[in-house]
């Protein structure tokens, strides 16, 4: 009797779960087996939240429509201790500018310069955010005195600008980037030959200590050592232009004697 009241119990559980599935299913909700979808509605709700807190650019921030409409001067030469802030300000006055971009000049005998140098740059690219007015600025300013102060090294130099056309700041960053490599390639290069002129010459000073110490021991022994020097033949060096000069010194001679025979 238990066991039966038991099975019609868990019966009647079994059918009242499939009713309320099937009552489920006709209003479109379903039920989920996991639990209540608190987490899923919380994790939408973060979303929706950081969608609207990320705002809009608008037609003139976009990076791709800045770099079309900017435009770029190259300065052929600077003038003396001229620097990126300096530059930044002389050129801010014309109009608004993006980057700058200093070449340095290179130091070869660095480590035997005396004292600290300021540090100089041969040329430069400056970047305008409006194309028209970068023309405007490199036509007018070009081959013109820099100006400022009396006593200012800068004074009496002329501007030595020019307007690239179609040239923009990633060309001029793989431009930069290539010449980076080449240096780093040819640096490799010589340090490589460097290395092997070195050892090359610790080979022969290794083989003419070895070459000294047998002629010591065969000296030693009483026997003869003959060195041995490479004979070298010069050959006759021949003038192209021998027959020329021979006839012209010929009818020079000739010549004074017609002179003077008179």
């Amino acid at each position: 009797m238990d066991y039966e009241g038991g099975a019609s119990s868990a019966g009647t559980a079994t059918n009242a779960f499939n009713d309320k599935v099937d009552a489920n299913v006709m209003s479109g909700s379903q039920i989920d087996p996991s639990g209540p979808a608190d987490d899923s509605s919380a994790t939408s709700k973060r979303v929706n939240k950081k969608l609207k807190q990320r705002r809009v650019l608008s037609k003139g921030e976009h990076p791709e429509e800045n770099e079309r409409r900017s435009g770029i001067i190259y300065f052929q030469s600077l003038p003396p201790f001229f620097t990126v802030t300096r530059m930044c300000e002389e050129m801010s006055k014309f109009g608004e500018i993006g980057r700058i971009y200093l070449q340095a000049e290179k130091r070869r005998n660095a480590s035997n310069a005396k004292g600290k140098r300021r540090k100089r740059f041969t040329e430069g690219w400056v970047e305008f955010k409006d194309k028209s007015l970068a023309k405007r600025v490199a036509a007018s300013l070009n081959n013109t005195a820099v100006g400022g102060k009396r006593r200012s090294a800068a004074r009496e130099t002329l501007w030595t600008m020019k307007y690239l056309s179609r040239f923009k700041w990633t060309h001029l960053k793989e431009q930069l980037t290539y010449e980076h490599k080449v240096e780093q390639q040819r640096m490799r290069a010589e340090i490589s030959q460097a290395k092997r002129q070195a050892n090359f010459f610790a080979e022969q000073v290794e083989k003419g200590e070895q070459l000294r110490k047998l002629e010591e021991k065969v000296l030693k022994k009483g026997g003869v050592w003959e060195k041995f020097q490479r004979q070298v033949q010069q050959r006759t060096v021949v003038r192209k232009n021998a027959k020329r000069e021979k006839t012209s010194s010929a009818s020079d001679e000739q010549l004074m004697k017609m002179i003077f025979a008179e």
